[in-house]
């Protein structure tokens, strides 16, 4: 009998899946210069294959998170 694989803990960082350079920088919306530099000062984490790099998606959402600026419920309320 085979058997399982197994399943990743709730907080792997692969466990939403990875996605190359190109398709982070259309995610996130932001330069692939900025990407690889937040790469090269360790603030984006990364699986290399070969040549190319695979971004966690739990990683690339918590570098967006980390520049959130909240926005002002009043003023969604008033429809500004």
């Amino acid at each position: 009998m085979p058997r399982p694989e197994p399943q990743p803990a709730p907080d792997d960082i692969l466990a939403e899946g990875a996605m190359y350079v190109n398709d982070a920088v259309k995610f996130a919306s932001i330069g692939r210069t900025e990407l690889y530099e937040a790469m090269a000062r360790g603030e984006l984490p990364y699986v290399q294959r070969g040549k190319r790099r695979l971004i966690p998606r739990r990683a690339l959402v918590a570098l967006l998170r980390r520049d959130l600026v909240p926005g002002n419920q009043e003023d969604s309320q008033h429809g500004s």
